[in-house]
């Protein structure tokens, strides 16, 4: 699939190798937008989520997720060690969470909504003023809406419906504009709490810095960052994990000011803050997070590794994770 215009005309080309599911269909200024999620695999098994273009200014998120689900997908048409290894996890991928905001090039949603500000979860602790999310008006970025958007929707129902099969869920939620390193963050977005999966987090992580010393990747928790209200991987978590359950919700963010200091003129750009103008610095961003899903997919055929522990390497692991998240 060439571009994300292709995609939303003609995804039901990837059912051939996989599940194609399409929550809803809507109208805006005449134009016809489906909300659609790929899915591979085991549904009872441990699931990869991979989203993209939740803010229609970060195109790359969307065309990231889209590449890999193309990639994933062709490799499905001569891999035999991947399609064994489906028997065993499912991947789902929703390249294009708000498709209104990708061509039409905002932030929000069509209607003037910041999906990750909608979700119906309050922050606890005090957020940053607009950033944070804002009811005053749609014409200020960071509006969070009256009502739960359909494309938040959307989110939340595939979580849901993904949760109510497997045990065990790592979501990766693909952003950028924010720094000049790429970063992971976990969970929480409304509150300075502690991560109440330190643990298995922490294993998950240590193994990818085993596997890859020199990823490129800063890790730590949003909270560290900023705080909103209305995220949806907050919602998910807190409303649709069950006790027994294993479920991480990672946001990427790729660090764009790199990009803008490599070429300050992109800044008179709409789009410029947020994503790799030169062609050759959007395909080296494609080509650089491939070894972190091929990781998450490999991690979770092989869960029982980083989910399988006593209760007293818990709180070791638990320790640990504390020093390396909180307390620097």
């Amino acid at each position: 699939m060439s571009d994300l215009a292709n995609f939303i005309k003609n995804y039901s080309v990837y059912k051939d190798h996989a599940r194609v599911e399409v929550f809803s269909t809507f109208q805006h200024k005449q134009q016809t937008y489906p909300l659609v999620s790929i899915h591979y695999g085991n549904p009872e098994a441990p699931t990869l989520l991979i989203t993209g273009g939740v803010h229609g200014l970060e195109r790359v998120g969307a065309q990231l997720a889209l590449s890999l689900l193309d990639s994933f997908h062709e490799r499905l048409s001569w891999d035999s060690v991947l399609k064994k290894m489906l028997d065993s996890i499912q991947v789902v991928f929703i390249p294009l969470v708000n498709p209104v905001g990708y061509f039409e090039t905002t932030r929000s949603n069509g209607s003037g909504v910041d999906i990750m500000r909608n979700a119906p979860i309050e922050a606890e602790d005090k957020v940053p003023s607009l950033l944070g999310g804002q009811l005053y008006s749609k014409k200020l970025p960071w509006y969070r809406g009256n009502v739960v958007e359909k494309e938040t929707e959307f989110v939340i129902e595939t979580v849901k419906n993904i949760l109510s099969r497997t045990h065990c869920l790592i979501s990766l939620d693909i952003h950028s504009g924010f720094g000049f390193k790429d970063q992971l963050w976990f969970p929480f977005a409304n509150s300075h709490k502690e991560f109440t999966q330190l643990a298995e987090l922490h294993l998950l992580f240590e193994l990818l810095q085993k596997t890859h010393p020199y990823h490129i990747y800063k890790i730590e928790p949003q909270s560290k960052v900023y705080l909103t209200h209305g995220d949806i991987w907050d919602y998910c978590f807190l409303h649709h994990k069950k006790e027994n359950q294993i479920y991480l919700p990672l946001t990427l963010e790729m660090g764009s000011w790199i990009w803008v200091k490599k070429n300050p003129l992109q800044l008179f750009s709409k789009t410029g803050l947020f994503n790799p103008i030169k062609k050759h610095r959007l395909n080296r961003t494609l080509r650089r997070h491939r070894p972190l899903f091929d990781f998450l997919t490999h991690s979770l055929a092989s869960s029982d590794v980083w989910t399988k522990m006593d209760s007293r390497l818990r709180e070791n692991v638990k320790t640990e994770a504390r020093k390396a998240y909180y307390e620097k």
